[in-house]
């Protein structure tokens, strides 16, 4: 019998597909080595800190795109209203785009191809999406702090052009927020998965 890649373990603890024939075959995604990418994806944890990484770096092109423009073209040189600027474009991209990103991996129609995350059974799209959300404007003031700090003082001291010193902040102030980010969300999905092993059978149930 081929094996089946339907169990893995991620931050130690296990996954299982919706589907589990005896039969590999049998899988709505056949190929293994994508039906394993696809099932370590749908791990909450790890599609949450996959899409914010993937909005917060495709929201800085054209964010960086913006900014160079509004430096080389000198219609803003003040450093602080360049910040200011970047922080508008950057809420609105990121945002937009993670919402979007978060919908297609964990409420879209190509979810039930792959396994459920039974912490969060049953949770809307909005409510699940503004958890995130709100966790991540908790944690804004350091990403923004770290981002738009090393921008302007790499402007001021001209270290960097616009596109660079914006891509630079970006790229800090992201991975530090993400490391923060994760380790809680760790906790949140164990206290979750606790209570959820705790309740009724009937409550337990999807």
């Amino acid at each position: 019998m081929p094996v089946c890649l339907d169990a893995f373990f991620i931050l130690g603890h296990p996954i299982r597909s919706t589907f589990m024939p005896d039969d590999v075959s049998e899988h709505p995604i056949r190929n293994p080595v994508l039906r394993a990418i696809a099932q370590w994806y749908a791990r909450r944890i790890v599609n949450v800190n996959v899409n914010i990484l993937a909005a917060g770096f495709l929201a800085l092109i054209p964010v960086s795109l913006a900014v160079y423009a509004i430096h080389k073209t000198g219609l803003v040189t003040n450093p602080w209203w360049i910040t200011a600027i970047t922080f508008g474009l950057d809420v609105v991209f990121d945002f937009s785009i993670y919402f979007a990103l978060h919908y297609l991996a964990n409420h879209g129609p190509l979810r039930k191809l792959v396994a459920a995350n039974p912490a969060y059974r049953g949770m809307s799209f909005l409510h699940d999406a503004g958890i995130v959300q709100m966790q991540r404007a908790i944690l804004s003031p350091l990403l923004y702090i770290l981002w738009l700090g090393t921008q302007n003082y790499m402007l001021h001291h001209q270290i960097l052009n616009g596109f660079w010193a914006t891509a630079a902040g970006g790229v800090l102030g992201i991975g530090v927020s993400r490391v923060i980010h994760t380790v809680w969300m760790i906790q949140e999905e164990k206290r979750r998965t606790a209570k959820l092993a705790t309740a009724p059978a009937s409550v337990a149930q999807p």
